[in-house]
């Protein structure tokens, strides 16, 4: 490989690197997503259960999913070339500051509480508990349209999500105690065993 070309793709990393810092950074804070150390995985709806209630596509557009991760989910709505919005589901668990915007807000969506953040960002929050978000991108998106796709998510099915349940533990016996072992039996034996009376039967 020579020099010069080395040297090129070299530049178009960095050119690429520089292009997501620009895009991605500015929405870093309006996408919580991030982990608690203290919360345990079994009480953290996985991103991957988020996937299925995003809004379908109109004819001409086209949903991307760009990142998935504990308790998060993101997409890309794209219109030909074109990104037309940014949409995201995030569990509140990994990130409760991200509730206390609501508390003061003064519209609802279907039931919950509605917040505007900028002129290009809306989010809600279902069940207390799951931000949903719209991020209007290029020409951008205005209130009317981010509510309208807001409203397109199934909200009542995210509402009903649980985490997923931490396996049973096995049983722990108590110190100086032996697990139970079951000794095979014949059919004979069995029928042997029926053919006594039991002794706690009552007389006749």
């Amino acid at each position: 490989m020579s020099r010069l070309l080395r040297w090129g793709i070299g530049l178009l990393l960095i050119a690429s690197l520089l292009f997501a810092a620009f895009f991605l950074l500015p929405f870093r804070s309006w996408l919580p997503g991030g982990t608690v150390a203290d919360v345990a995985t079994a009480e953290v709806v996985n991103g991957s259960a988020f996937n299925r209630l995003f809004p379908s596509p109109e004819p001409g557009e086209q949903l991307v999913f760009t990142q998935e991760k504990r308790g998060f989910s993101e997409a890309r709505l794209k219109q030909g070339q074109s990104i037309k919005a940014l949409l995201a589901i995030s569990d509140t668990t990994t990130a409760p500051e991200a509730r206390s915007k609501f508390e003061a807000s003064s519209q609802q969506l279907q039931g919950w509480p509605l917040v505007e953040q900028g002129n290009q960002a809306s989010a809600l929050l279902v069940a207390e508990r799951f931000q949903v978000k719209v991020i209007g991108q290029g020409a951008g998106l205005d209130a009317e349209q981010r509510h309208e796709l807001i409203g397109a998510f199934d909200l009542h099915g995210l509402a009903a999500l649980k985490p997923a349940r931490a396996a049973r533990a096995p049983k722990v016996l108590a110190p100086g105690s032996r697990q139970p072992v079951k000794i095979p039996v014949s059919a004979a034996e069995k029928q042997a065993a029926q053919s006594v009376p039991s002794v706690l039967e009552p007389a006749a």
